[in-house]
């Protein structure tokens, strides 16, 4: 009962929170503003006879939960910021730890909140896309929705990862700390070229493993290879060079990468000093 009313009143709080209502309107634009940068991409007409209409609602999907993912993410991050850090900086966690609650009910409590709201907009939001996808072409793409799930996996992500660093780093440093590392493990197809061009599986290794700091890209990979298919996967990917082939376990590793960032938060603050 304690967490769940940190966690509502955390859930309420961020709502109301400039970021949040800023990320909305982004939100809302982007809807708006996706059939027509989906187009400009390339991306296909939902025109054309069963097939043609599943395959271009495929590729317009695809092309929307790229861009959702990152916007989710984004979000994930600039919300939790200072969900821990600020609070004890200014001294209003103390209305919280002076009562008889642990400090792991707080972080718990703090990360339920921001995970259940970060989820929920991913949520809402790739089922609008969805349904408009559907009803406009007649063709109910049903691989959306676990590849739907793979990015509500992200963003919870992104929001433990945060809040991890938010124990400890003050919101610039947190939102430099994790952003670098965000750029870093989207871009490493720099180092796995070299590892193909000279066949190096040592080098190869490295870059996939690296990849794994912070699994986001290759889940976002395997929820793209879901909604697409191989084949179709592996033709765009096709287009790219030194592209990495997502692998099926990396959704159960980034849960498990989810609760380690929980678990370590709830340490570090457990031996933080608020005095």
């Amino acid at each position: 009962m304690k967490t769940w009313a940190l966690a509502s009143f955390t859930l309420r709080q961020t709502i109301r929170s400039r970021t949040m209502i800023i990320g909305l309107v982004i939100s809302f634009l982007y809807l708006a503003l996706v059939p027509v940068l989906s187009s400009s991409s390339g991306g296909s007409a939902v025109v054309g006879d069963m097939e043609m209409k599943s395959a271009a609602g495929r590729d317009f999907l695809s092309f929307a939960m790229g861009g959702l993912n990152f916007i989710g993410m984004s979000m994930a991050i600039f919300t939790t910021l200072g969900a821990i850090f600020t609070e004890v900086d200014k001294g209003t966690i103390l209305a919280v730890v002076t009562k008889p609650v642990h400090r792991w009910q707080i972080v718990f409590g703090k990360w339920l909140g921001h995970a259940l709201l970060m989820a929920g907009y991913v949520l809402i939001m790739g089922l609008v896309l969805w349904a408009t996808v559907s009803i406009g072409s007649g063709v109910f793409i049903w691989h959306f929705l676990p590849a739907i799930g793979l990015v509500m996996l992200n963003v919870v992500t992104m929001v433990s990862l945060t809040l991890f660093f938010s124990t400890f780093l003050p919101v610039i440093a947190n939102a430099i700390f994790v952003f670098l590392v965000f750029i870093f493990t989207s871009n490493l197809r720099v180092i796995n070229a070299i590892g193909q061009t000279s066949d190096n599986i040592f080098i190869v290794t490295l870059a996939g493993g690296l990849r794994m700091l912070l699994p986001v890209s290759e889940v976002s990979d395997l929820a793209s290879q879901i909604l697409m298919g191989q084949s179709r996967a592996a033709e765009l990917a096709g287009t790219e060079t030194a592209t990495f082939a997502p692998r099926g376990w990396s959704f159960g590793y980034e849960a498990v990468y989810i609760g380690g960032a929980i678990l370590l938060a709830s340490w570090v603050f457990r031996k933080r000093d608020l005095g």
